[in-house]
This record gives C-alpha cells, sequence and structure tokens, in this order.
C-alpha cells in the first residue's frame, strides 16, 4: 500500500511540475487542445447488417455509430481527423473494413482531402488541422483487389496525392518544425512546435503505423528531412514530434511534454463510454495535457441515451494546455482566435 501510494504521490508531483515550467512565452501548437475523432469519416452499416454482424463478431458491437462529413464536424470545431486508408491499386481508399463495415462520408482519400481543403478556404484562418492516417493492410486484403507494394514509393505517391489538393505552403511539414536543429526530437524539445499564430490556416499529416511503413518512410530520411509527414515516433528516435499514446493514464505522457512531443489520447473506445455514459475516462483525457483528445461523440454528436458528449467545458472550440502552456495563454489564446495577434 505504502508503495502504491509512493507512486500516486510521484504521479501527481511529475503533473504538478509539468505544470509550472512553462514561463511566460509565444503560444506554440503543442500549447492548445483540440478536439478530434476517431474514424472521421465512418457511416454506420444498415440496421439489418449490424445485427447479422453482431452475431458473427464481437468487434461488431463498436461499429454502430455515423459521423458527419469531415466540413460538418470542422464547422463544430473539429480539429483532427482519423482516416484509415486501404492501398488499393487504382487509389486510397477512406473505409474502416471492405464489404461488411465500408460505409464512409468520404470514400477516396483525394475527396477527404478536398472536402477539408475547401472548408479551410472559406475559413483561411482556423485552427491547425491534423490528419492521423492509419494503412489498413489486413482488412484492405478482405476485398480480394491488388494492393500497391507497402513500400516508400507508395508513401511517396501518398504524398503527390496531398499535394494534388494542399498547396506546400499550407502544409506544416517536419522540416518547418525541424528548422536548423539537427534532429526533430532536439527540435520540439528545446522550442516546441511552430507558433500557433503563424500555422492558423495550415495543416499537417502524421502516418499512424509504426514497424515496416514507417521504416520505409524514414531509413534514407531519420529526422524526416523533405517529407511531407510526420510519423507515430517514439523517444529513442530522431523524428520524435509526435506520439500515439490513446490511454489518458499514461504515466508517460508528462515526460513527452516536457519534451515538446505532441500527444494523442482517445476519450472513449468501443462507444463503451457513450452508452454508460461514463466520463471518468474523457475527464482524464482533459487533464493530462494531451494536444489531441480524440472520440467517437464530438459535439452534435452526443449519444442519444446518455447524452455523453465529448466538448471543452464553455463550449470553447480550443483551449490551453492545462499542464503545458505559458503563464499568459488564455490571454494570448484570446488574441489569436479574435484575429489581433
Amino acid at each position: 500500500m505504502a508503495s502504491s501510494t509512493k507512486r500516486v504521490s510521484l504521479a501527481l508531483f511529475v503533473l504538478l511540475f509539468t505544470s509550472a515550467t512553462v514561463q511566460s512565452e509565444p503560444l506554440r501548437l503543442n500549447h492548445i487542445q483540440v478536439i478530434g475523432t476517431h474514424n472521421s469519416y465512418h457511416v454506420a452499416p444498415q440496421e439489418w447488417v449490424m445485427e447479422t454482424l453482431q452475431g458473427v463478431t464481437r468487434e461488431a458491437d463498436g461499429w454502430n455509430y455515423t459521423h458527419a462529413p469531415l466540413d460538418t464536424q470542422l464547422e463544430r470545431d473539429v480539429y483532427n481527423f482519423e482516416l484509415d486508408l486501404h492501398p488499393f491499386e487504382e487509389a486510397f481508399e477512406v473505409m474502416h473494413v471492405p464489404i461488411v463495415d465500408a460505409g464512409s462520408t468520404c470514400p477516396l482519400f483525394v475527396d477527404c482531402l478536398q472536402t477539408v481543403y475547401e472548408w479551410s478556404t472559406r475559413n483561411p484562418k482556423h485552427i491547425p488541422i491534423s490528419f492521423l492516417l492509419e494503412f489498413k493492410i489486413r482488412e484492405a486484403t478482405l476485398d480480394g483487389r491488388p494492393l500497391k507494394d507497402l513500400n516508400e514509393a507508395t508513401l511517396l505517391l501518398l504524398e503527390q496525392e496531398i499535394l494534388s489538393v494542399f498547396p506546400r505552403e499550407r502544409i506544416i511539414t517536419p522540416d518547418d518544425v525541424r528548422g536548423d536543429s539537427p534532429t526533430l526530437t532536439q527540435a520540439v524539445q528545446e522550442r516546441g512546435w511552430p507558433l500557433l499564430a503563424e500555422s492558423l490556416g495550415r495543416v499537417f499529416f502524421v502516418i499512424h503505423n509504426r514497424s515496416g511503413l514507417r521504416a520505409a518512410y524514414t531509413e534514407t530520411r531519420p529526422s524526416l528531412e523533405g517529407r511531407l509527414m510526420f510519423v507515430n515516433s517514439a523517444t529513442d528516435r530522431d523524428d520524435c514530434a509526435f506520439i500515439v499514446v490513446d490511454n489518458p493514464y499514461s504515466e508517460r505522457i508528462p515526460d513527452y511534454l516536457q519534451k515538446g512531443i505532441m500527444i494523442r489520447v482517445r476519450a472513449d473506445s468501443g462507444l463503451r463510454q457513450g452508452r454508460s455514459g461514463d466520463v471518468s475516462r474523457r475527464d482524464a483525457a482533459f487533464a493530462c495535457g494531451a494536444q489531441i483528445i480524440s472520440t467517437d461523440f464530438p459535439t452534435g454528436e452526443a449519444h442519444p441515451d446518455t447524452g455523453y458528449v465529448v466538448k471543452f467545458p464553455g463550449a470553447q472550440p480550443v483551449r490551453c494546455n492545462p499542464r503545458y502552456s505559458p503563464t499568459d495563454c488564455e490571454e494570448q489564446l484570446k488574441r489569436i482566435l479574435s484575429g489581433k495577434q
């Protein structure tokens, strides 16, 4: 019991220390929190299909949700999108599982990009929008169509598809973050992400997959030199600017925050919190300091029975990071959002 108490006390001390170490400085991207959506494109299977699937796989219980189109989510202050990519030879398609859970508000990746680009153009001073891109290889094979090879060339094709919609100057890239630092890891640790005021109206992309795909993308560019996208990294790598944690209770989060790393956590999983109305994980996600909090229940999509929803108190579109932000963050953020900075 004493040992457990010491661990809890240490964790609380670290959190308090983290929130107290950032003095007044210009507001950066890693100093704020935004809401994102999990499987942002998702459209639930039809009811009769859902009933059949639930008799076949337990996973289907977590598929019964539908998100609004991406531009509607943006109107509701969602600034992070998770897209599942299926690398078929003819195109990068966006869906969850072919055949059984293939509903998507933007079936082609380029269509998802175009939807966001058009909204971004209409709202040029928006909070930066991030995309978390996950290649679904095992699921894609269920379709039976030929797949692109999983190599550097395919990832460069993905870059070209992004650039066919978003011009380079509207994308925050690893080179932008690294600047003249030797590595991306050193840049975010010493300086942090770019200034928020200078990042308005822009987007950035992160490859969710690790192992083979990450290796293919970084093998000759260990600090993502010249690359368009960031990767889901680790602290012992040169490219560590972003880490997907998912678990808002992770004891690693304070260390990541101190190192300037941007973090994505999930406020809920498998629709369980929505069905029960339990907000403890959501509130932990808000409090942990992660910059991106992902949910299946954003504003406008509360659970119909419990009312569970993930939005910031006071319906703020974005807020200061409670664990890692300058002492005058609220004042700076207000000026930036009002266009006075």
